[in-house]
């Protein structure tokens, strides 16, 4: 039982509103770009590459100002600005799309480290599993229940463009949360221990490959010509990722090797299967994209319990750190994604299945074996 569940659950409940509004507007930017303004699939990559490499900078930002100046301040600052991102729907080409959500995504990155360690600050060691694994729960239920309206939507015939603008009214709800939560305090410097730094190394690596899900969106796209069952695959995914993040929390398991089993392992077999089985089309695509919520679930619970274990006193900028190795990843691996997609779907997927293998094995051979 969480000693301070009020304080947990209002941060989990600002991640749910956030994602119930910005993860419209994830799921949209593949469709908007490549379907409404006809960019080619490199041009996502690209896209996709800015949003991340940025993104890594400013989460190192973030968690740096957030130990400096309090994490309650800048969680709230960076939050209310992922706001820009709705703006999307306003956008007339597709260099417009991409600033917009380049810029609400930054700002997305900005805070994530401040929240993150504000879960740390209002719980105990013992308790991290738990309320990491709540706060995946609801931040990924509150996704999985926006990409659910948007494939409504568009079912109905309603352009996502249109839909991006309604998603500013979660967001300040969002807001709102956050700067309700009795924590948020300052940070003492202290470097984290060699275990934490391969953690950052490892997630680097399986960013590699944990390449934005527009690209399985694309996939499914191009092979039912229908786009709302293109989104669904998103909302699979997600579904997924928030009940196994919410069990992954409760379970007692190692949670080394539960990252690199559950984790990475997982996330590479996923890949594979998505280079061989996605000319299937449903029967292919949407078991895979459940799998893959099943192994982001064990990520993005187990990463920050680890990191949050690993440091005294300088929980954000650690946190920072975290979210600078995944976003180094998300850059190069988005951009590698988009050339070899241009030349075979299957390459970019093989690509993904060998950065998400060198994560495992980085794990498995520098942690695990040698304890």
């Amino acid at each position: 039982m969480l000693t301070n569940r009020r304080e947990v659950l209002k941060i989990s409940f600002s991640a749910f509103f956030a994602d119930l509004g910005y993860q419209a507007a994830v799921a949209s930017f593949p469709i908007i770009l490549v379907f409404y303004f006809h960019a080619p699939i490199f041009i996502y990559g690209i896209a996709e590459s800015l949003n991340y490499g940025g993104g890594s900078l400013m989460s190192l930002l973030g968690g740096y100002l957030a130990d400096k100046y309090g994490r309650k301040k800048i969680g709230v600052l960076g939050n209310s600005l992922i706001i820009i991102l709705s703006f999307t729907g306003l956008a007339v080409n597709y260099v417009e799309a991409l600033i917009l959500f380049m810029l609400g995504w930054w700002f997305r990155n900005f805070r994530t480290p401040a929240r993150r360690a504000m879960v740390s600050e209002v719980t105990t060691e013992s308790e991290r599993s738990e309320a990491y694994g709540i706060l995946h729960a609801l931040d990924i239920g509150g996704a999985a229940l926006a990409v659910t309206y948007l494939s409504i939507a568009l079912y109905l015939g309603i352009k996502a463009t249109v839909i991006l603008l309604f998603t500013a009214v979660p967001l300040v709800i969002s807001t709102i949360f956050l700067a309700l939560v009795k924590a948020g305090g300052k940070g003492k410097p202290k470097i984290m221990v060699r275990k934490g730094w391969i953690i950052v190394i490892s997630t680097m690596f399986f960013a590699f490959s944990q390449y934005s899900f527009g690209f399985p969106i694309i996939t499914t796209a191009e092979f039912t010509h229908k786009l709302y069952l293109a989104t669904i695959t998103y909302g699979i995914f997600l579904a997924s990722s928030a009940i196994f993040g919410y069990v992954f929390g409760k379970l007692k398991l190692s949670e080394y090797k539960a990252l690199a089993f559950l984790g990475y392992l997982l996330a590479s077999l996923v890949s594979l299967g998505f280079a061989f089985l996605s000319p299937l089309g449903l029967i292919g695509i949407y078991p895979l994209s459940a799998v893959m919520g099943i192994a982001v679930a064990s990520t993005e619970t187990f990463e920050p319990t680890i990191i949050s274990k690993l440091t005294r006193g300088e929980v954000g900028t650690s946190m920072g750190a975290l979210s600078l190795g995944r976003s180094i990843g998300l850059l190069i691996g988005n951009s590698a994604m988009g050339f070899l997609y241009q030349i075979s779907f299957s390459y970019a997927y093989i690509f993904a299945f060998l950065m998400s293998f060198i994560a495992f094995m980085i794990v498995i051979t520098t942690i695990i074996k040698r304890g």
